[in-house]
């Protein structure tokens, strides 16, 4: 089973990676096909859709960088300060509601019904 992207893709559409975010990026692309695949078990291993939410989801969990663990950052240098609050402080994979429906994953609830012992 292979990866829907790679970290060549993800630094091509970002930026260049370290060599520990190269790792970690390979890991993240893997884990993100993996995800992609339990909750879609008939996708196409060359699936586009499929390729730009593993590169986006990888993306954003990288982000976060030398501040992973932390709500939020803050540097001050003489008289300028530069401060920001972080959306993805855990670097983890997140799957949002536009990647389910890229993916054709619904993210409404779905009618459930019980007749007793039928």
């Amino acid at each position: 089973m292979a990866d829907f992207a790679t970290p060549t893709e993800v630094e091509a559409v970002w930026r260049p990676l370290s060599a520990e975010e190269t790792a970690n990026a390979a890991l993240l692309l893997t884990a993100a096909a993996q995800w992609i695949r339990d909750n879609t078990p008939d996708i196409a291993d060359n699936d586009p859709a499929a390729r730009f939410v593993s590169i986006d989801v990888v993306k954003s969990a990288l982000l976060a960088g030398p501040f992973t663990g932390h709500a939020s950052y803050s540097k001050t240098i003489g008289p300028w300060s530069k401060s920001g609050t972080l959306i993805n402080p855990a670097g983890a994979l997140q799957f949002t509601d536009v990647h389910k429906e890229l993916l054709g994953i619904s993210v409404t609830g779905s009618a459930h019904w019980f007749f007793g012992d039928c």
